[in-house]
């Protein structure tokens, strides 16, 4: 490992103010062993004037040492320097500086070590550069880029360096000193989400879950994308090769060298459940720290604990099973190149088939039952990943139109399940529901199936068949891919901005109608309201094989249909467009209880027709 002599630096700098350089004067100390306890070393945000290891080997030497010495990363190392020589020190490390980045080796051979490097430091400064004081409370306006707290609480390398070191000194904009890790521990457990025990007595006095661990990590940055998984190694203890140029497999290998060294369940523990829904992936590691945001409070079971919980988690249905194994610890992985292999406990999920329970060994901090993922065998092997308890959710159904072409609700199954004022409620107990609807003139009938599957709603149309459709057989056929119908809708809704609708149309065998279904919400609410209707078969409606999106739906006014808020670029208007018979209508809102009558000319042979609305609080007039 490559230091500063601290003296040689800075004599080196009085000489060329004084214009007397010696070119010889070496300012590096190598040592192979690692030191402890006699140097310091800089914690810092890299910014776009740092000086290399070539730079300040070879100062004195070039042309453009001024420049290179006027650069507020040289004056950086200056004070440092300086710093380092006041606290009696004469080794220093900083890595801009200190490591050859263009030798691959030594990258890797450093990054391998860095959190040995600052945990065996006799003191670690690190350099706010964007404040004058160490801040008391969030500050948006001032630190809006980087969640209201200075830069360096934002960077990935930073965490482990906030954690190694014994000895955290903190400086300003100015290098002034402005406070220590211990004594500032609680604040910086409140900015970092790091537990106070760890900032005070380091790692060897508390190991953390790997989920854990990398929860800390979830919202920072760093310029490279392998560094996200790179900056966790020391934390995890893990050490793998540097590969710059891998992108997400760095954290993909990551995980696997977590499995290869512990028996730590948590990696699989993961879920952004702070800021989306449930998300469905075609493998058990997650590509970055931000699916494991919610975990920072979910912990490692030991054997007697973790099946003493499966016992209050699944009851009857775990005695077996504990009986046989609470004589031996929990399973370890096996990792292969091409696969991972553990056992863990499956319980069908409700009976379901095809939907199992997973239980993990690894708990909420205030919750005494394992943590569970969810798994269904399908091609790709995908899986939902929850927590143990999740909210209901309610389907707020709009079928009004429907009977228009003669069709009538006709069954909603299973027994126990029915809709009070048109709203249905589903839960983990009660996951599923259809609601049929027949014509019995034609002999043709349609059915719309409600699920709620590991915390992901899902809405399908079920009108694929010639004769009346069997609801029971129906029921069993959903009942068994209903997991799947929820990944795909999860699918369709992530990243989706705004308020969107998502509209699917389903057309009816041997009939010239189309079943057209809207389903729309806000994702992190408890309520969906789903339009359905039986509209014309025409060019203008097709058969769609999933959910597309419909923005701008205006679901704030109690009419049986949806229509669309008008507006343009920078300006707003009280108005809204409702489509009939394929063309657009303007309406205005009026705030007043009125009846409104609208004449509509419909283009399919039936005569004109008077549709009266019944409009409470707010009003719409042509």
């Amino acid at each position: 490992m490559r230091y500063i002599i601290v003296d040689a630096f800075l004599e080196r700098e009085r000489q060329i103010e004084n214009g007397m350089m010696e070119p010889q004067l070496n300012v590096f100390e190598k040592w192979r062993v690692p030191r402890v306890d006699c140097y310091c070393i800089l914690s810092h945000r890299w910014t776009k004037n740092e000086v290399t290891y070539e730079e300040m080997k070879s100062l004195t030497k070039m042309e453009n040492k001024n420049e290179i010495r006027s650069r507020s990363g040289y004056q950086k190392i200056l004070r440092c320097c300086e710093r380092t020589q006041c606290d009696g020190l004469r080794l220093l490390w900083i890595d801009t500086c200190c490591v050859d980045f263009s030798n691959v080796p030594e990258t890797s051979d450093v990054i391998n070590s860095m959190f040995q490097l600052y945990q065996n430091s006799k003191y670690c400064y690190a350099y706010l550069h964007d404040t004058s004081v160490f801040p008391a409370r969030r500050h948006d306006k001032m630190f809006g880029r980087f969640n209201g707290w200075p830069e360096w609480f934002s960077r990935g390398w930073t965490l482990q360096e906030l954690i190694a070191p014994k000895n955290l000194r903190f400086f300003n904009k100015d290098w002034e000193y402005i406070g220590e890790k211990r004594s500032l521990a609680p604040k910086l457990a409140e900015i970092t989400k790091v537990p106070l025990r760890v900032l005070r007595d380091g790692l060897s006095s508390y190991r953390p879950s790997a989920a854990q661990v990398i929860s800390w990590a979830a919202d920072r940055r760093t310029l490279c994308i392998e560094d996200r998984a790179y900056s966790l190694l020391g934390l995890l203890d893990v050490n793998m090769q540097v590969l710059y140029g891998e992108g997400k497999k760095a954290f993909l290998r990551l995980q696997i060298e977590v499995m290869r060294i512990s028996n730590d369940q948590s990696i699989f523990a993961w879920k952004d459940s702070a800021t989306c829904s449930v998300r469905w992936t075609s493998g058990v590691l997650a590509d970055d720290p931000f699916f494991f945001r919610g975990c920072h409070d979910v912990i490692k079971m030991e054997p007697k604990e973790f099946y003493e919980g499966l016992l209050l988690l699944w009851e009857s249905d775990a005695k077996e099973l504990v009986t046989n194994q609470e004589d031996e610890g929990i399973p370890a992985f096996i990792v292969t190149n091409g696969a991972i292999q553990i056992r863990l406990p499956l319980l069908p999920f409700h009976g379901c088939p095809s939907v199992f329970l997973a239980a993990l060994a690894c708990r909420k901090e205030n919750d005494p039952l394992p943590v569970t993922i969810g798994y269904f065998p399908s091609t790709d092997n995908s899986l939902a990943y929850r927590g143990q308890r999740s909210q209901a959710i309610t389907f707020k159904l709009d079928d009004r139109t429907v009977p228009y072409y003669g069709f009538t609700r006709a069954d909603v199954l299973p027994d126990g399940v029915s809709l009070a004022g048109n709203s249905l409620t589903l839960s983990d107990t009660s996951p599923l529901a259809i609601v049929s609807y027949a014509n019995s003139a034609i002999n043709a009938s349609f059915a719309i199936a409600f699920g709620y599957c590991f915390g992901q709603d899902w809405v399908h149309v079920i009108c694929d068949e010639q004769e009346a459709i069997d609801v029971q057989k129906a029921l069993r056929r959903v009942w068994n891919v209903g997991a799947e119908y929820a990944r795909v809708m999860a699918e369709v809704r992530f990243g989706k901005r705004g308020r969107p609708h998502f509209v699917k149309h389903e057309s009816l065998p041997c009939t010239i109608w189309t079943v057209r279904v809207i389903c729309g919400g806000l994702e992190d609410s408890s309520d969906r309201r789903v339009t359905i209707d039986v509209i014309p078969l025409s060019g203008g409606h097709r058969k769609t094989h999933g959910w597309e999106p419909v923005y701008d739906i205006e679901d704030n006014i109690h009419m049986p249909c949806l229509m669309k808020k008008t507006s343009w670029i920078g300006e707003h208007f009280d108005n809204h467009t409702l489509l009939l018979d394929s063309i657009p209508k303007v309406f205005d809102l009026a705030h007043a209880v009125q009846v409104v009558e609208v004449t509509m000319v419909l283009s399919h042979p039936i005569p004109t027709a008077w549709v009266t609305l019944n409009v409470e609080e707010t009003s719409l007039t042509t």
